[in-house]
């Protein structure tokens, strides 16, 4: 899931056929139906006829635009990643000394992103295993360097975790998120990212449990081992 702002929908246009001269595009509003519908009903419950149907279009003028139903999905999740991509690094196109101001600039960049961006962010979470393998693993590649980049800021900010510890509270405080885009809530706009930034921040910041030392394979040693008889 991607160095300044959202790209357009015009911009991603280009891959798909044009639209006649002289008529508005109707692919914005195709795009929007389908990743309402395919968060809502699922993608291989939703039809192309009730896309157009949501949209005010003909099911088959969705064609001019889309070549498939599967190529409007896989567009929808590229674009939400290349937004989270974006997102991410125009928060990191400044430099910041303070490892806590980084860690939380990174958070909040990536929080707003996401929550813009729900439909297409529920898309990847509910039907990622709808994609073709050439698709998907590299969106997974994607997904790891975005963890382990949030790792890197947490270790930074928390240098007495180790990385495990780092990798594990990087998966369950920011990419719960998913949650949210997944199982909207009333709250919306800049209500919802400050609520949701702060628990962020406060799960990464938790005190965490000493590591426990002791070898696994300690436990299945007879305790009488080692003792004369």
């Amino acid at each position: 899931m991607t160095p300044t702002s959202p790209v357009s929908e015009g911009a991603a246009a280009e891959r798909a056929a044009p639209a006649k001269r002289g008529r508005p595009s109707r692919r914005p509003a195709i795009f929007a139906s389908a990743l309402r519908l395919f968060r809502q009903r699922g993608f291989h419950a939703t039809s192309i006829n009730d896309i157009g149907a949501d949209a005010g279009v003909a099911g088959t003028a969705i064609y001019s635009h889309f070549n498939t139903k599967q190529a409007l999905l896989t567009e929808a999740i590229h674009e939400g990643a290349k937004r989270i991509r974006d997102g991410v690094a125009e928060a990191l196109s400044t430099e910041e000394p303070d490892p806590s101001a980084a860690l939380e600039r990174l958070v909040r960049a990536y929080v707003r992103v996401v929550l813009e961006n729900a439909d297409m962010n529920a898309c990847y979470v509910l039907e990622a295993r709808s994609l073709e393998s050439e698709v998907r693993v590299p969106l997974a590649r994607s997904e790891r360097s975005l963890r382990e980049l949030f790792s890197a800021h947490l270790l930074a900010e928390r240098p007495e975790l180790s990385p495990d510890q780092a990798h594990t509270m990087v998966q369950m405080a920011v990419f719960a998120l998913v949650a949210l885009c997944v199982h909207r809530t009333r709250m919306t706009g800049d209500d919802l990212v400050d609520l949701a930034v702060s628990q962020v921040i406060g799960a990464l910041r938790a005190p965490v449990p000493p590591v426990n030392e002791t070898n696994p394979s300690d436990s299945n040693a007879n305790p009488n081992q080692g003792s004369e008889s």
